[in-house]
Formats: structure tokens, C-alpha cells, sequence
């Protein structure tokens, strides 16, 4: 097995904080990067003066920020290096200690760009709202926190809080110095939220763009923008969630009535932007987050703060049209004319004016995907490399290192990508689809091929995929169990503004690029009915959703990747019922005979859950008839029928055509057919079976959708809203939580080769950290604890260092975390603090794994998973 690069192993010791009692100093794995020294400390309630004050008393203790309006808490900062947050999490009223954690803006370009929405919005609803309801976002306030915005671009209003500008509030809160990378970060904000790094003026186009080139969804809002991210650095323009805390309070005192939140990090409800952003909606104000780009890791790989309750959460679905750059390929065979993909960062463009060599690097399977030092002098040509493997600049610079002038990198996957990389690597990248790909690399196995890109052409073709799921758009459910996304908006191949300095125009794909979609469909939400309340809002926008339907099953695809569907404004603002829930996440179902509805005896022992939906008749005229019905959705494992696991998951049924009724999930209810008078409200009770016929230890996600079908008195037609369900099949508190053996996790690797040491018998540690453990989570685990054990007792000498981990995502090998690394040395901590610190004595010595499984006690040795490595030698 060869491992990925293990430089981020390759550290000092860093100081391990662990939990002092359940929920009060929270511990991040050694993968998560952390600000060194710096902490968020949250009261219990609102922050009193004497509790601050206490702070500023303590010597070596800064107090850098407080938070009064979406946290109850203060970030600081610690100059002595062995100090001990525990002591924080000890003094009286405080709730919760987090060390600062970098974020990340939730883009992932991988598909070409879009340069018309007539369509796009002509499927969402948008253009018949703008249309016929006349609403733009009008008197709605929407503030964005991202990496600011170019407001002189013309599609943007081209001015800054001057009278009539779109843009009349926001700030700067980080600068453009900022590097994580740095032992003290730089923060040095500017007087205006100027945008250097795109992704914010792409978002901002999508909700406020004022055409000819790009039609926002709400561009009669009026805006704020709140810079939390620096421009790149290293290839990378990262954040804290200390300044996103700031940025988004300030959004919150600014009286903005949606807060957008293209970015993410982490998997658990408390982290503490998630629990800012849940108290923002229990104070009213609707909060929209993407989901994350991990779906290449499949289930359960969401993000926070879009897994908080309350908050809005987004998939993305692809875009329905592609704007490319032609490219024409000429070989012995003749010409043949490629979709090259518009990177939005002008600096390198891909401008090949005449006829430029290409060439496939040789060797195998690493250097096919460009993830290999070449053998080759590659001077004057343009590689052509296969995606997957390593990063995109990881590709970049390996190409520039051998001499390429440029790299076309073909789709692993069937569809187009426009894959973006940093400018710190100077030579142009561009994505191909698979199809593509294959002409391309035919060629080229026939003899010699060269390509030309003429520098400013543009084309517009129908996308394959258009409407449906993108393939990078994270899945859920969330690491407790909730349905997540909740609904889906156009976030693949859209085309958008961006800082005239690096194009003015650019094609970006994400979750990022769907969540101002839906900030934007909920403006016009507001606007045309201002009565409602978030709860309302909710409520609305998920049920006029419009399940996707799943080409190669002909079910609906998994609500666990689309939510509620394609979200449909118009019909979410001209509706006159509420469904409450109008989701039904079923994490308790059971096996037995069904109990409370005596026609479905005859069913036997299913794993089945009852659920009570209210229904609100909101026409005060008229009474409503209403009729229910059941559309099964895709099943998903990432069991494969062979036992072995796969991080692609696995769709039942593959073949419709052979399927019994009994793996499909059933709906049934006593009271199907209701009728509700003007301005009531009934209750309708729902009976969901889960697929009898699926194993249990095929750890099966299932779901679909209730339709129900509406009708008011006096009315002909019919319309239909629908209620989302999805439960687990099987008892998830036994689920594996440890990467399953086939990926060659856990392993004792070698940090300097990255390989595995296969033979312990022969290994001795000491204090030199050139040994490490490696481990993956093939679900969220809520902590896990590595230690040294000693072979002659099986008793724990210790937690190693970095050895006490809590609130762990999923890992995959294509995620933005492919594993988790621990240094192996003889120093251990006694105590589960991670404070008291000693070194082991010499002798045989394993080390110890423990992950708590789904739901566990973490006082409870059997609702963990255990591995032991072979025993080692300690000098």
C-alpha cells in the first residue's frame, strides 16, 4: 500500500486538550488545524462582567473578541506554551472550550460554467416568480459571510453604501495578509470588503447579479458582505472560526433576514459556528449553509454549520447548460473539436493560439493520474492526465516541475469538471469530460496529437447531467442521524461574476454556488408573503421541493442526497398549506409487529416507525381534500454485495425491472384521504416500512418521499407538496465506525517513505516522531481515543500524543479529510485531560484504538470498536 503524503504528520508535539466533563473542553483530532493558543469559551449565559474581567486578569491571557448576540462567549489568546485550556473549562459559568479552527470556503470547481439562467431559473421557479409575482428581493436584507466582493463590477451595482447601491452594509474583519500557516496569523482588515479571491463575488453574482450576463435569483435586495476569508495564500485563503463568529454576529446586528453561509468544516452540531448559527435561528433569522463538496466520500459526509438544527442545508444539483472553451485536436486521424473548461482566475489562461504538443506522462497508475514525480522531460507540452489520486495542484505542480506548459485533466466519472487550482502553480489547468478524455487519450495511443484553444472563444452546450445530483454534493444523513441536505438548488457548472481583476466572469461549482440560490428564492419568499416566520419559511421551501428522479432506477433519488428536491419558488410562495414536520428522519425505527393500525398485521415483524404529520389549511375561504401516496426512493450502502466497502455507495435497486415490493420502503396510513376545512388544522398519522428484504449488515439508508395530493373546493386542478423520509436499516449503534481493512487503515506507516511497517517484531520507538499511526472513520464517531498498551498487561499506559480526539468526521481517500495521523512515541499522557505527561519504560508495548460507535456512552467499554496493532519494542 502506498499512503498519501504524510507531511501534515510530520510535527512538533502540539498540546492535547481533552474533556474535562461530557460537552465542556472539546478536543479536535490532530487533522484539524487549529489556531496554536488561541480558544473560543462560551458561558453558560449572557456574559456577565465579572466573568470577562476575570479573563483579562489572567497573565498570559488575551481576550481578543466578545461575542453578545449569537454566542455567549469570548475568543482568546494564550502566550505560554504549556498552558492548559482545561483550567478555562473549570472556572464557573463557562459552557464550552473549543480550540480556534481553520475554515475553508465550500467551493469545489468541477464542472464548466453556464453563462445563461433563463433556464436555470425557468426550472426553479425563479423566472415565473420575477415574471408573474413581480418579486426581486425587494425590502429583503441578505448578509453574506465569504470572501468578500468586487462591488465596482457592473453586474453588481458598481458602487459601495452610496444612495440606491445594492451593497449598504458589511466590513472587513480579516484583511489580505491572513495566513494559517503563519505562528500569528496576520489581521489586517480593510476599509471595504474588496474581494482578492472570487469565490465571494461568484456567490454574491448568484443572489444580486443585475445581467446582461448573469440574472441573480434576488437582485432587488439590498446587501451586506462580511469578509472572513484572505486572499490565497499558498493556494489556500483560509479563515478561523473566531473571525467567522465575528463576521457573522456583525451579519446578526445588522438586522439582515437571511444569512448565507457558503463554507463549512467539521460534522457535528457543536462545533461552535454550528451552535451560533442554531441560536441565530431561534432568534428569527433564517440561516442558509451548503452542505459540503465531500460526496466522493459518500454517505454522512456533510459539514457544519449547514448540520445544525434549524438551519437551511443545500445540495446541488448540475446546471442544465455548459459553457466551455473550444478546443480542437489535430492528428493523423483529422480534427476533433473538445469542451476545455473556463478556470476563473484569468492569470493563467488556458490561450493556445496555435497548434501545442500533448502528451500522456508515462508509467502507471500514478503517473496516468498525474500524481508522480515523471520520467520525462514534458518542456513545451500540455499533459493530459486522468482525475483522481492527489489534489489538482498536486498535479499542477508535478506537471510544472517536469516543464509542461499546461494540464488537461480528463473526469474520472461520467459528466463534464472545470477543476481549480491556486495561482502559486504558473501554468493554466482545465478539466475534459470522461467522454472527451477517451477521444484524447485514443489519440494519443494511435501517434503524435496537438491542441489548439483560441484565446477568447466561448460555447454554449446542453449538459448531460443537467438537473440532476452533482456528483461532488455531500450526502447525508448527519452524524446524529438527520436528514440532510434538506433541499437542492443549482450548484454545478454555474457561471457567474467575479473580481474584474481576475476576469470579471468565472465558472465555479459547489454547494457554495447553491446556497445563495436558495438565500435568494427565500428572499422572494419574504417578500411576497412577509408574515411568515422561519419555521414557516422552512416549512415551505422544503415541501414545494420537486423530487429528482433517478435515470438509471426510475425512483426518486435518496432525499439523503437531494433533500426535498429542486427547490420551486413559485410554488412555495403561492401555496395555502403548511406540512409540520416537513421532514420525518427515522433514526429509532424498530423490528416487531406493527401496533396501533390493525390492517397492517399481516405484514409480520418489520423494522417500521409511526409519525404524526400536521397539516394547516392556510385558505380561510375555502376547505382542503387531500389524498396521500408513497414514491419510494433509491436505497444506498456502502456495503457492496460482496461484503467488501466502498466509499462510492451502492444503489438499490440497480435493475427495477425484478424488484419485489418488500425492498422498497412502504408508506401507510388509517387516515390517507382527509379533508380540512378553511383555516384548520388535522393530523395525519404515517406508518413508514423499511425495506423488508435488505440485510441489516448491509448498513442500508432508505427514503422517499409522501405525496400528497391537494385540491380546493371549487377548484379543478390538483397540486402536489411532499413530506421526506429516511431512516437506517438496521441497528446503528453497532455500526463499525474504523475504516474498513481493504483500505489498509488503521496502519503503523513510516513518515519519511509514507510506506506501511509490516514487521513490528523488528520495530523500536523512541522520541524520534518518524513513526505514526494512521486510521480512517468510515462514519462520524463522537470520540476517539488512541493510546499505548502494555503487552504484558493489556492494561493502557497512556494516551499518546494527540492520542483523545472528539467530534471526528468521515474520512475518505477523495475527501477534504482522507485520514487521521497520530505520531507514535514513548511519551504518553496518564490522564484523560492530556495534561499530565511522562514517558513509558522500556519494554514490548500495541497501541489501542477505541471508537465510540453511533449513540454510545462514552462510559461504556462495549459501545466502542476496538483495534490493537502487533506488539513493538519501546527503547
Amino acid at each position: 500500500m502506498t499512503l498519501l503524503v504524510l507531511s501534515a504528520l510530520v510535527v512538533a508535539f502540539c498540546l492535547g486538550i481533552a474533556g474535562v466533563e461530557a460537552g465542556r473542553l472539546i478536543s479536535y483530532p490532530p487533522h484539524i488545524r487549529t489556531k496554536r493558543g488561541s480558544y473560543i469559551v462560551e458561558f453558560e449565559s449572557h456574559i456577565p462582567k465579572t466573568h470577562v474581567s476575570r479573563f483579562h486578569a489572567m497573565s498570559d491571557v488575551s481576550v481578543d473578541r466578545h461575542f453578545t448576540k449569537v454566542l455567549n462567549g469570548i475568543s482568546v489568546s494564550v502566550s505560554k506554551r504549556d498552558f492548559d485550556p482545561s483550567h478555562f473549562a473549570q472556572m464557573d459559568g463557562v459552557k464550552r472550550v473549543w480550540p480556534v479552527r481553520y475554515y475553508y470556503p465550500a467551493s469545489t470547481p468541477s464542472a464548466a460554467s453556464n453563462s445563461s439562467s433563463l433556464y436555470l431559473h425557468h426550472a426553479t421557479g425563479v423566472e415565473k416568480a420575477l415574471k408573474e409575482l413581480g418579486v426581486d428581493g425587494k425590502g429583503i436584507k441578505i448578509g453574506i459571510v465569504d470572501s468578500g466582493v468586487d462591488y465596482n463590477h457592473p453586474e453588481l451595482g458598481g458602487c459601495w453604501k452610496t444612495e440606491g447601491c445594492p451593497w449598504q452594509y458589511g466590513e472587513d474583519f480579516i484583511g489580505d495578509k491572513y495566513n494559517e500557516a503563519d505562528a500569528i496569523p496576520i489581521i489586517e482588515p480593510n476599509p471595504t470588503p474588496m474581494d482578492c479571491a472570487g469565490h465571494g463575488t461568484h456567490v454574491s453574482g448568484i443572489l444580486a447579479g443585475r445581467g446582461p450576463q448573469v440574472r441573480g435569483v434576488a437582485p432587488g435586495a439590498t446587501f451586506g458582505m462580511y469578509r472572513v476569508f484572505s486572499c490565497p495564500i499558498n493556494g489556500e485563503g483560509g479563515s478561523s472560526d473566531d473571525i467567522l463568529l465575528q463576521g457573522i454576529e456583525a451579519a446578526f446586528e445588522d438586522g439582515h433576514d437571511i444569512i448565507n453561509l457558503s463554507l463549512g468544516g467539521g460534522a457535528w452540531s457543536e462545533e461552535p459556528v454550528a451552535v451560533a448559527c442554531a441560536q441565530i435561528v431561534q432568534q428569527g433569522v433564517v440561516v442558509v449553509a451548503a452542505l459540503g463538496n465531500d460526496g466522493a466520500g459518500g454517505l454522512q459526509t456533510g459539514s457544519a454549520p449547514a448540520i445544525a438544527r434549524g438551519v437551511i442545508s443545500v445540495g446541488s444539483v448540475d446546471n442544465w447548460n455548459v459553457t466551455s472553451k473550444p478546443g480542437i485536436i489535430t492528428s493523423a486521424q483529422g480534427t476533433q473539436k473538445i469542451a476545455l473548461s473556463m478556470p476563473g482566475d484569468s492569470k493563467y489562461p488556458f490561450d493556445f493560439d496555435s497548434d501545442t504538443p500533448l502528451e500522456i506522462p508515462a508509467g502507471g497508475e500514478d503517473s496516468i493520474v498525474g500524481c508522480a514525480n515523471y520520467t520525462e522531460n514534458m518542456s513545451g507540452k500540455i499533459v493530459v492526465v486522468k482525475r483522481g489520486g492527489c489534489t489538482f495542484n498536486e498535479k499542477a505542480l508535478y506537471a510544472y516541475t517536469a516543464g509542461a506548459i499546461g494540464v488537461i485533466c480528463y473526469n474520472n466519472v461520467a459528466g463534464d469538471m472545470s477543476p481549480a487550482v491556486s495561482n502559486s502553480v504558473p501554468i493554466p489547468f482545465v478539466g475534459i469530460s470522461d467522454d472527451d478524455g477517451k477521444h484524447v487519450t485514443d489519440t494519443l495511443a494511435a501517434g503524435k496529437a496537438t491542441v489548439k484553444a483560441p484565446k477568447g472563444a466561448r460555447e454554449i452546450s446542453p449538459s448531460k447531467t443537467g438537473g440532476q445530483i452533482s456528483l461532488f454534493s455531500s450526502i447525508g444523513p448527519s452524524a446524529e442521524l438527520d436528514m440532510v441536505p434538506l433541499i437542492s438548488a443549482p450548484g454545478g457548472n454555474i457561471w457567474s461574476t467575479y473580481p474584474q481583476k481576475l476576469g470579471s466572469y468565472a465558472s465555479l461549482s459547489g454547494t457554495s454556488m447553491a446556497t445563495p440560490y436558495i438565500s435568494g428564492t427565500v428572499a422572494l419568499l419574504k417578500q411576497a408573503r412577509p408574515d411568515l416566520d422561519v419555521r414557516a419559511i422552512t416549512r415551505l421551501l422544503v415541501s414545494n421541493g420537486k423530487p429528482i428522479t433517478d435515470p438509471a432506477t426510475g425512483l426518486k433519488t435518496t432525499p439523503f442526497m437531494s433533500g426535498a428536491g429542486l427547490v420551486n419558488i413559485y410554488d412555495a410562495i403561492k401555496s395555502r398549506v403548511q406540512f409540520d414536520p416537513p421532514v420525518l428522519s427515522l433514526n429509532d425505527s424498530k423490528i416487531s409487529h406493527i401496533q396501533g393500525y390493525s390492517k397492517l398485521e399481516s405484514l409480520g415483524s418489520v423494522r417500521w416507525a409511526a409519525r404524526t404529520i400536521s397539516i394547516h389549511n392556510t385558505d380561510c375561504k375555502k376547505s382542503l381534500h387531500l389524498s396521500l401516496s408513497n414514491a419510494a426512493a433509491n436505497s444506498l450502502s456502502m456495503i457492496l454485495a460482496n461484503g467488501s466497502f466502498s466509499y462510492t455507495p451502492r444503489t438499490w435497486p440497480a435493475d427495477t425491472s425484478s424488484v419485489s415490493e418488500d425492498t422498497l420502503p412502504q408508506v401507510y396510513s388509517p387516515n390517507a384521504e382527509k379533508t380540512i376545512g378553511p383555516g384548520k388544522t388535522c393530523s395525519v398519522t404515517v406508518f413508514i416500512v423499511a425495506p423488508k428484504g435488505l440485510k441489516d449488515l448491509e448498513s442500508w439508508y432508505y427514503g422517499g418521499f409522501i405525496n400528497f395530493t391537494l385540491q380546493w373546493d371549487g377548484e379543478k386542478t390538483t397540486s402536489t407538496q411532499v413530506v421526506s423520509y429516511g431512516g437506517y436499516n438496521g441497528d446503528s449503534t453497532i455500526q463499525d465506525v474504523l475504516s474498513p481493512p481493504s483500505d489498509g487503515l488503521p496502519a503503523l506507516v513510516d513518515t519519511v517513505t509514507g510506506e506501511p511497517v509490516n514487521d513490528l517484531s523488528t520495530l523500536v520507538i523512541d522520541n524520534n516522531a518518524t513513526k505514526a499511526i494512521l486510521f480512517g472513520l468510515s462514519i462520524p464517531s463522537r470520540l476517539v481515543e488512541i493510546m499505548l498498551v502494555d503487552a504484558a498487561t493489556d492494561k493502557s499506559a497512556g494516551y499518546m500524543v494527540q492520542g483523545y480526539n472528539e467530534y471526528l468526521a468521515r474520512t475518505c481517500p477523495e475527501c477534504s479529510v482522507p485520514y487521521v495521523g497520530v505520531p507514535l512515541t514513548k511519551t504518553v499522557f496518564t490522564d484523560s485531560k492530556l495534561t499530565n505527561v511522562t514517558q513509558v519504560p522500556a519494554g514490548k508495548y500495541h497501541v489501542r484504538i477505541r471508537a465510540l460507535r453511533p449513540f454510545g456512552d462514552t462510559s461504556v467499554d462495549s459501545d466502542y470498536q476496538v483495534w490493537n496493532s502487533g506488539d513493538f519494542t519501546i527503547a
